[in-house]
């Protein structure tokens, strides 16, 4: 059962990684408005579109280190937006 679990996980986990390149999904704090999420993610880079829900943002990371800068300016979590709901309204 212990080593079904790890493998869950670690397959779970590949899946989610934000890619090397490309947009990612930023997943700030669920009680941050759509406002608080765009502000944050700009700073990291180029927003593309809201996900799922108004705290998770689609961003076009600014060279490397994108991941990094999200998690610096509030992101829980950075992730694949192919794999974690990447649909959402395309910002104009």
């Amino acid at each position: 059962m212990g080593l079904a679990t790890i493998s869950l996980l670690a397959a779970l986990s590949l899946a989610l990684a934000p890619p090397a390149q490309g947009p990612v999904a930023a997943l700030f704090p669920p009680w941050w408005n759509a406002t608080q999420s765009l502000s944050a993610a700009a700073g990291a880079g180029a927003i593309i579109r809201f996900g799922a829900l108004p705290s998770i943002v689609i961003v076009q990371p600014a060279g490397e280190g994108g991941s990094a800068a999200l998690h610096h300016l509030g992101a829980w979590a950075v992730l694949d937006p192919q794999v974690f709901g990447g649909c959402g309204a395309t910002l104009k």
